[in-house]
């Protein structure tokens, strides 16, 4: 046998135990956001943070130390104050995609990851402190991007455990949200605390 047939059996033994000890991950992710908007100085009223709900479905593969992630989650952000005006208070329900490279380091029981990437997200509902609702401002984009950064700890098996993790979402999309003092853009961001559990 030659060199090179022993080279190529070699690299497709490495490349097939590779495959195979990458694992499908999936389960349920739940917790709380607490969403803010940049530039909220310019928002008139004492701003405080949005505290709000996230959860939904978490996918990924991952081998011993680099694995994918994606997830379809369901996030309130925005913001609220203490007067009762429009813009004031915003409110954003969102539909969150993000898609990540995770990193995770193999101890036994409790192994900590970390994990950066793109994200998605489709507005689903969008409210103001008077009542009244978003739509008025017709530029304003329902589908906004972000980068989101994380890290956690998975406790448990390698078949099943519990993690927890948090997470910050810095929002790329300008949401128009203009003010009679200025128009410079407003921009997502949120921290999240969550917990998963799965395989």
């Amino acid at each position: 046998m030659s060199f090179r047939v022993a080279l190529m059996i070699g690299i497709g033994t490495a490349a097939a135990s590779g495959q195979l000890a990458a694992q499908v991950e999936y389960g349920l992710k739940a917790g709380a956001s607490f969403g803010n908007i940049s530039n909220k100085g310019l928002l008139p009223g004492n701003l405080k943070t949005r505290t709000g709900a996230a959860g939904g479905l978490y996918l990924g593969l991952r081998s011993s130390v680099v694995g994918l992630g994606a997830e379809v989650m369901y996030a309130q952000r925005g913001l609220r104050s203490d007067e009762a005006i429009a813009v004031a208070e915003t409110k954003l329900d969102y539909i969150d995609v993000p898609v990540y490279l995770k990193v995770t380091i193999p101890t036994p029981a409790i192994r900590p990851f970390a994990y950066a990437g793109p994200q998605a997200s489709f507005e689903v509902g969008c409210h103001q402190s008077n009542g009244g609702s978003c739509a008025s401002t017709s530029d304003r984009k329902k589908t906004v991007f972000a980068g989101i950064i994380g890290a956690g700890l998975r406790l448990g098996s390698s078949s099943t455990g519990v993690s927890v993790e948090g997470r910050y979402v810095y929002g790329l999309t300008d949401l128009k949200l203009s003010t009679i003092t200025s128009s410079d853009s407003y921009k997502d961001r949120t921290f999240l605390l969550l917990v998963s559990i799965g395989k």
